[in-house]
């Protein structure tokens, strides 16, 4: 480690990055490709910083290694622009010119740790250009603002925090979890975890008499402990393709893609449990899945309506043993399973595995990637950790979308057919917003593009549902029913703080004179109470 405590500047360059890392690892490289797609021109090296969660890990486990570890870390900051002493210099003086400046290149940062075998900790990198060409916009509701300081200078990145795995004070798992809840879905109620603390609290009930460091990785009961530990609920989606012996063997395409988004799309990160399949042999593995790249909504059918997300290809994850925000590919694996009641009989099921998948910047291929031989994840198990209020599960407000989006398309189809309409066919989607943030936010961002006046409609909107639906619930589930064009028809706001046997429906926000009328005749058929109905046009 340096022993000037001078901030260093340093021209960007694949040996000067890897040098000051100190290693040459999958990680390293994986990094170094995602800075040169960012641009990198200039590093400020900070010799001596101390960090917030390597402390916690050299008070667990590292200061009583005969080693000798330090409790110092140095942390790397990067640049677009060719930054130098003298735009410091500005900036520590009070130049917003130069503050701005800054802000406008910085790319995030690098924790390195003493630990010479995982000295990568705590990264914030900005994401890559979101410009491929002819595609959708990705989806990354949980990223949140990351602040640094140095010499009198804030900046920010926006992003979850990732880290490499550390077999003394946490493996994948623990890694994983301390990412997902660095969320944007959580507040200052909520205070972020150390891996030590993590590790900690997954062992209180659940230690099975083994030693709590070094960590040789949580299994799901301690991931529930560790999660309940920080006063939130885990919330577990288990893959529904089973065997013949009803053990679960993966998930199916819609399943997985469909919950993954809603999850994202509310702001929660997800933690997928599964196998990782390589030319090295196949383990247990975990990654937390951060974004996704959303998609042009499939037709479906006008009998089985589907997902606006059943189809989507692209997840963004941090993987502890790659890097943050990796591109997996979703894809089909077909997985040859023998009927153990027909030893002859072969049965051949899809499963969704997971593929790393270099971008494509500008059109142009990636340069050869460390994520081009890293194998497959075949996922068996999502976990979330979700606000303690949240009592619905994801599966239950799927259900119930589908019930929904189906009466409400036999509805419209019939009401077509008497004025001879060609038919259509619906998307649905779901997610969790806090009500304010719906009241909010969402609602401005939503009706915006009103063609009549939409500051009339929005203040009508918020005071319906503040005057006229029964008090909301601090957490609601939104089920969003949209045309093929991604036109949106009518939001169902749903009660998160009940059982799933007793639903409850506070209102819908329909959004067109023929959602009121159809929401009219479901109840006059008695299919389903749908609350008030909110007119928002």
């Amino acid at each position: 480690m340096a022993k000037t405590q001078k901030l260093l500047f340093h021209r960007y360059t694949e040996e000067k990055f890897l040098d000051l890392l100190g290693l040459r690892s999958r990680q390293a490289l994986y990094l170094h490709n995602y800075l040169k797609t960012l641009q990198a021109s200039t590093v400020l090296q900070e010799p001596k910083y101390f960090d917030r969660d390597y402390l916690a890990e050299f008070s667990a486990f590292y200061s009583v290694s005969a080693k000798g570890y330090p409790n110092i870390c140095e942390r790397l900051h990067f640049f677009s622009e060719n930054i130098n002493r003298r735009t410091l210099n500005a900036a520590a003086g009070g130049s917003i010119y130069s503050l701005m400046r800054l802000q406008k290149a910085y790319l995030g940062f690098i924790v390195k740790r003493p630990i010479p075998a995982a000295p990568l900790g705590r990264t914030v990198l900005k994401w890559f250009p979101d410009n491929e060409i002819d595609t959708t916009p990705r989806v990354i509701t949980s990223k949140r603002k990351n602040y640094v300081h140095f010499a009198g200078v804030e900046l920010y990145v926006e992003g979850l925090a990732w880290q490499q795995q550390d077999t003394g004070v946490g493996a994948c798992a623990t890694v994983s979890l301390w990412s997902m809840l660095h969320s944007s879905a959580f507040d200052d109620h909520h205070a972020i975890p150390t891996t030590a603390d993590i590790t900690r609290n997954a062992h209180k009930k659940h230690s099975f008499g083994t030693r709590i460091f070094p960590s040789q990785g949580l299994n799901i009961l301690q991931i529930d402990e560790a999660i309940k530990e920080q006063g939130l609920i885990p919330l577990i989606t288990e893959g529904d393709v089973k065997d013949s012996q009803g053990n679960t063997i993966g998930f199916s395409k819609d399943r997985f893609s469909s919950t993954c988004a809603s999850f994202i799309r509310s702001g929660y990160p997800v933690m997928i449990i599964g196998r990782l399949e390589s030319s090295k042999g196949t383990g247990q593995h975990a990654v937390c899945n951060v974004g996704f790249r959303s998609c042009i909504p499939s037709k479906g059918d006008l009998l089985t309506p589907d997902f606006a997300d059943s189809n989507i290809e692209i997840i963004y994850a941090h993987d502890d043993n790659l890097g943050p925000n990796v591109r997996l590919k979703i894809a089909n694996d077909t997985k040859i399973i023998k009927d153990e009641s027909q030893e002859s009989a072969l049965d051949a099921k899809p499963v969704v595995s997971l593929q790393p998948k270099a971008p494509k910047i500008g059109g142009k291929p990636h340069p050869p990637s460390p994520t081009d031989d890293y194998g497959k994840l075949i996922p068996t198990q999502l976990v979330v950790a979700a606000h303690n209020d949240i009592r619905t599960s994801m599966d239950t407000l799927h259900k119930a979308a589908l019930k929904h989006v189906s009466d409400i398309m036999e509805v419209i189809n019939h009401l077509h057919t008497l004025k001879q309409l060609p038919k259509i066919s619906l998307a649905v989607s779901s997610r969790l917003f806090k009500v304010a943030d719906y009241i909010g936010a969402e609602l401005e961002a939503r009706l915006k593009d009103s063609p009549k006046k939409y500051e009339k409609i929005l203040s009508n909107v918020r005071l319906s549902l503040s005057e006229d639906v029964n008090p909301l619930s601090l957490h609601i589930a939104i089920i969003r029913i949209s045309l093929d064009d991604a036109t949106v028809l009518v939001d169902i706001l749903y009660d998160t703080t009940d059982s799933d046997r007793n639903h409850p429906i506070f209102a819908c926000v329909a959004y067109n004179d023929l959602i009121t009328n159809v929401i009219h005749v479901l109840k006059l058929a008695k299919k389903g109470d749908y609350g008030v109905c909110v007119k928002a046009y």
